[in-house]
């Protein structure tokens, strides 16, 4: 019966409470009641302070006291009738309970809050009004307004200045409109106003603030992380592109040159075979028109084979991907209307109509309808004009062509290149080497005049000098009848490791520019470069080394994307080669298929199938599962299939890789994907409407598994049992914790969270636990996780325990945390015990991040990171210091810190040495005043003469309380190693060296090739005017709008004889100064100096350069 007593107790405890409960129930009408008679009794109350409140604001000069407008509109809210319709429910028995309860509280509370508050607002003692504030008071606060506003308006300009950079980008018309209402009011000035007559009246005055809280209220649209203040200048002619000039092809670049500047000739047609250089000719034209001033808008489109358009059922679609690509290039905004061919050849019209313009288009294949694209008509007056690139004489003449023929190098020409390319190993005296010159001359003869077969022949035989190495290779070429034989020779000279490589790039569209990091992903994926036990960095140096061979034989060309910068690409011929080395392959990328390939091409024997960048909207259900037992790779990202049938995957099961990435519509997966059993790297990062994923227990040998950007909220059943998993992408939209799931992923190198910029993010991890599961993760990488307030757990969580588990992070190399606006820090100083193979880190617009390192107490202690290298701060608007105490970094290459209104002192006492630090470039750090804090460094010993040896290059932009950059001082003892120093936008800036009266006149900088001073309107002295820049190795000065600048004191080898001299390693074209009229003005040491400089200044403004 022992059990007697404790149920007794509960049931005394239980009984108060319930019987309170069934209260709420029968007693509902009078809570109701209560509430409703408690209302009445606060309007009553107010009415009653309204009426004294009027009484007493009949006496001049009399105001409203805040806090009793404050009681008004609070009695005004919760006297309203919605307020008892929002507190009663209307349901079943628990409903009345829940309803009566809310009203008791409510009740209750309006007696002791607002009701009681009221009583002395009746007082017959108390007043209700102050005096009205004088019109001193006032223009007090518009002056504070207008502060305000001004230090908006700055941080908006810092910003945009930023954002300007990237190229062909100005400000958006709304941005520019703002800025410019705020500089007219923050132009208002309280004594103009006063001398006017406007401040007689306080409510002049209260207009104008309230005028500028309007202007302060608009502009916090453009404050936001992340916004865009820019759009694309459509007014710019175009990039330059990316190309290597060949020997031998001037003439006909000037033929084309002149037919284009003249008006007799409006439509060319640069006609060759494959390799022999027409795009390359074009190329070198195209950037030769945009320095010119004959087109305002000069176009490239690579149109390429994919764009076949001679089958009449895929005319429309073809000419659409036709359109997008011109539009792109003109920067059309995306519309709705980008999908409709009649709208979009409308738009393209219009904006081509209203400029010049010369449409450069590489690679055409079949004649096409210019109307139809919605080009104008080029003829000879109406300054626009169509060039093309192509292999076909009917192109040519369907497209009323003049034609330019490029034929194959002559023999002497093909040498010249050949040798161009090969290098001066193989000559002696000039002269090719008597033993080696009978077997080039035949292999030259073998590549028949073709400058992509002569390149690329002439990088592999780069390095070969024994005969024997030619005889070889000779005999090689003997049996080759093609030039795609040719180039094949170049492929078999690599190692079988770049062979795979190079074969994997056919499988990208034609004419892609493929991200590097994305193809050396696959490459470690698919396993040429996958090594057991290679740490993922290690692998991908090795995918960067291949890639680098790969270009150097010219098998791979370096291009540039606008959005993801260094690329590849690979010659249409290159790719033709490959593919025809690859039987085993299916390649259909790029080319608007609607459908799948027929049943029929789904060999048996397939090893890989991409059908990337496509337009798949299904895969039917009545389509049989493809029987391809070997095939290793699918790739079907960029397309739009919605739905895949359970079935589709059954007779693929040796699938290692799939890629379904970028299918936005694709909103579940087939459960057959759980049988796929010797899968390794499953994709579907941007499947926008993916909501779940099949069990994933069986998938044990997935190595890398991507779901971010994704709409999953669960984690896939079975993450757990994926021990072998080495990449792991996630979504923030995740509702579990992930400490039990990545507790079993030992062997995790790369961990990235991201969400959706607007998504909500529920991603969170409890303990601490976990980390020490995690000892082989090199990466991890958060973006856009609002709700997280912590990386590395809370200081006291390390405080309970003794430590963490032996290992924890101990390969670590790169963290990366982006857009998590509640971090006020990165870890607590206690974690860097653990983080000491840390090489990157990346920390960027996290609003309310105020320190990387949280120290525990005000001095801070010593620590030390000592593989750190790369640290890059970016838009952190609250950050005030990297480290309050001694931070050692003795690696550290490279230091990028931006938008910071507090940091005042880059690098202070506590940061020590950085004797490796090579690159430095700081940008809108509105509070900065010095860069080196050389009071508390000093020149004491304990700041070794290496500190700074090795900085090669610091850019300083846009912060406007910073006065000097160095000291004279300084510059002898530590900054000897730079070569270049870039100044822009620095409003306070007075001076670039400061020095004292009594140090030395020279000051010498040995390897300086680059001095830039930009948009430095208070700049009146490089150094000192007694002081002078010895700087020898000299190759570029550019000085643009430093008007107060009244002396370049850079000590030029200027000839006594005024014979014509300038700095020995300087290029023509490489002083660039504006205005003109200022460098007229300047004062020389030398009396011949600004003479015998002019011949190589360039005057034009910046952006007439760039463009």
């Amino acid at each position: 019966m022992d059990f007697i007593e404790p149920v007794m107790n509960i049931v005394k405890d239980v009984v108060p409470i319930a019987k309170k409960y069934f209260n709420y129930q029968i007693r509902h009408n009078d809570y109701v009641n209560e509430f409703k008679e408690k209302q009445k009794q606060l309007k009553r109350r107010r009415q009653d302070v309204e009426e004294e409140l009027h009484a007493q604001l009949t006496k001049p000069g009399k105001i409203a006291k805040k806090e009793v407008q404050a009681w008004l509109e609070k009695a005004d809210q919760e006297t309203a009738e919605e307020v008892i319709e929002d507190l009663i429910y209307k349901g079943g028995f628990l409903t009345y309970i829940f309803s009566s309860r809310k009203l008791d509280e409510r009740t209750q509370s309006l007696t002791e809050g607002i009701f009681k508050q009221g009583e002395k607002y009746t007082s017959a003692d108390e007043s209700l009004v102050v005096d009205t504030p004088s019109t001193e008071y006032w223009a007090t606060v518009f002056e504070k307004k207008q502060e305000r506003l001004k230090h908006q308006k700055e941080d908006i300009e810092a910003n945009l200045k930023t954002q300007r950079m990237q190229p062909g980008k100005i400000a958006r018309k709304e941005v520019e409109e703002w800025l410019e209402k705020a500089g007219q009011q923050i132009g208002i000035k309280v004594e103009d106003l006063i001398s006017q007559g406007e401040c007689s009246s306080p409510s002049n005055l209260k207009r104008k603030i309230e005028e500028s809280k309007q202007i302060l209220e608009q502009g916090k649209e453009f404050t936001n992380a992340g916004v865009i203040l820019v759009r694309d200048d459509h007014s710019i002619k175009g990039f330059p592109l990316l190309v290597e000039k060949y020997s031998g092809r001037d003439d006909i670049q000037e033929e084309i040159l002149e037919w284009l500047k003249g008006d007799k000739v409006a439509r060319i047609a640069v006609l060759g075979m494959g390799g022999v250089g027409k795009t390359t000719i074009m190329k070198n034209v195209h950037n030769q028109l945009l320095i010119e001033s004959k087109f305002e808008n000069v176009i490239w489109v690579t149109v390429s084979k994919d764009f076949n358009i001679t089958v009449q059922q895929k005319m429309k679609f073809d000419i659409l991907q036709f359109q997008k690509k011109i539009a792109s290039s003109l920067k059309l905004e995306r519309e709705p209307d980008h999908e409709n061919e009649t709208k979009l050849a409308a738009l393209i019209s219009q904006r081509l109509g209203q400029s010049s313009f010369l449409l450069i288009l590489d690679d055409v294949w079949e004649p096409f309808s210019l109307e139809d694209v919605g080009i104008s008509n080029p003829v000879g007056n109406n300054g626009c004009k169509l060039v093309l690139t192509t292999r076909s004489k009917d192109v040519a003449r369907a497209m009323d062509c003049n034609v330019i023929h490029v034929n194959p190098l002559p023999h002497e020409e093909a040498l010249e290149l050949f040798s161009e390319k090969i290098g001066s190993d193989v000559f002696s005296d000039g002269k090719i080497k008597r033993d080696i010159e009978p077997f080039l001359k035949q292999i030259l003869q073998k590549c028949d005049g073709v400058p992509l077969a002569i390149v690329t022949v002439a990088k592999s035989m780069k390095g070969k000098l024994l005969p024997r190495h030619w005889k070889l290779a000779l005999s090689e070429f003997s049996k080759f009848e093609s030039i795609i034989d040719c180039l094949k020779f170049s492929y078999e000279c690599l190692e079988p490791q770049c062979q795979e490589c190079f074969l994997y790039c056919a499988l990208y569209p034609e004419d892609a520019k493929i991200r590097k990091e994305e193809l050396i992903e696959y490459w470690i994926e698919e396993g040429p470069i996958y090594k057991e036990g290679k740490t993922r960095e290690a692998m991908n140096w090795k995918g960067h080394d291949i890639l680098d061979k790969l270009v150097d034989n010219c098998l791979l060309q370096s291009v540039k994307h606008s959005d993801f910068g260094e690329c590849v690409s690979m010659h249409d011929l290159l790719r033709e080669m490959a593919l025809e080395i690859s039987p085993q392959f299916l390649v259909k990328a790029g080319i608007a298929l609607e459908k799948l390939p027929e049943e029929h091409e789904w060999r048996e024997n397939l090893l890989k199938v991409s059908l990337m960048g496509n337009h798949i909207t299904e895969i039917p259900s009545s389509m049989p599962s493809p029987k391809c037992p070997m095939l290793t790779t699918l790739l079907l990202s960029g397309n739009k299939i919605s739905t895949i049938p359970e079935a589709f995957f059954e007779h693929m099961l040796g699938l290692k890789i799939l890629d379904l990435s970028y299918n936005r519509q694709l909103s579940r997966l087939p459960s057959s994907i759980s049988k796929l059993e010797k899968l390794t790297t499953l994709l579907l990062l941007g499947c926008k409407s993916l909501r779940e994923v099949p069990a994933l227990s069986n998938l044990v040998g997935l190595k890398k598994l991507d779901l971010s950007d994704t709409s999953i909220e669960e984690l896939p059943q079975g993450l757990n049992m994926l021990t072998n998993l080495k990449y792991l992408g996630l979504v923030g939209r995740l509702s579990e914790t992930l400490d039990e799931p990545l507790q079993n992923l030992s062997k995790l190198q790369h961990l990235l969270v991201t969400a959706n910029r607007h998504a909500e993010t529920k991603f969170k991890w409890e303990t601490i636990g976990i980390w020490g599961k995690l000892q082989n993760l090199e990466k991890l990488h958060l973006d856009y996780l609002h709700n997280l307030n912590m990386v590395f757990g809370e200081v006291g969580a390390i405080a309970e325990s003794a430590s963490l588990p032996a290992g924890t992070f101990s390969s670590l190399q790169d963290i990366s945390v982006w857009r998590c606006d509640k971090i006020k820090k990165l870890c607590s100083v206690r974690w860097l015990g653990y983080l000491q193979k840390l090489q990157t880190v990346e920390v960027g617009y996290c609003d309310q991040l105020e320190e990387i390192i949280g120290s525990e107490s005000k001095e801070g202690e010593k620590v030390a990171l000592p593989n750190l290298e790369r640290l890059e701060l970016a838009d952190l608007p609250l950050l005030k210091t990297i480290y309050s105490g001694s931070l050692i970094c003795d690696s550290i290459k490279k230091i990028e810190i931006s938008g910071s209104k507090h940091i005042e002192s880059v690098f202070w006492s506590g940061f020590n040495l950085l004797p490796n630090l090579e690159y430095l470039f700081l940008s809108c750090l509105k509070n900065l005043k010095s860069v080196f804090d050389e009071e508390g460094f000093g020149l004491s010993p304990r700041v070794p003469p290496t500190s700074f040896f090795s900085l090669k290059e610091i850019r300083v932009t846009d912060c406007g309380q910073l006065k000097k950059v160095f000291s004279s001082r300084w510059l002898l003892c530590y900054f000897q190693s730079l070569e270049t120093i870039e100044v822009s936008s620095c409003s306070q800036m007075e001076e670039l060296i400061s020095s004292s009266a009594h140090e030395e006149e020279k000051v010498t900088l040995p390897k300086l090739e680059r001095l830039q001073l930009t948009e430095l309107p208070l700049l009146k002295t490089i150094c000192s005017s007694s002081s002078v820049l010895i700087c020898d190795s000299i190759q570029s000065l550019t000085i643009y709008h430093c008007e107060k600048l009244k002396r370049i004191p850079l000590n030029f080898p200027l000839l006594d004889n005024a014979q014509s001299s300038h700095p020995p390693s300087l290029i023509p074209k490489e002083i660039r100064v504006f205005p003109k009229k200022w460098w007229e003005s300047l004062e020389w040491d030398h009396p011949n100096a600004k003479d015998i400089l002019f011949p190589f200044c360039d005057f034009r403004p910046w952006w007439e350069y760039i463009h």
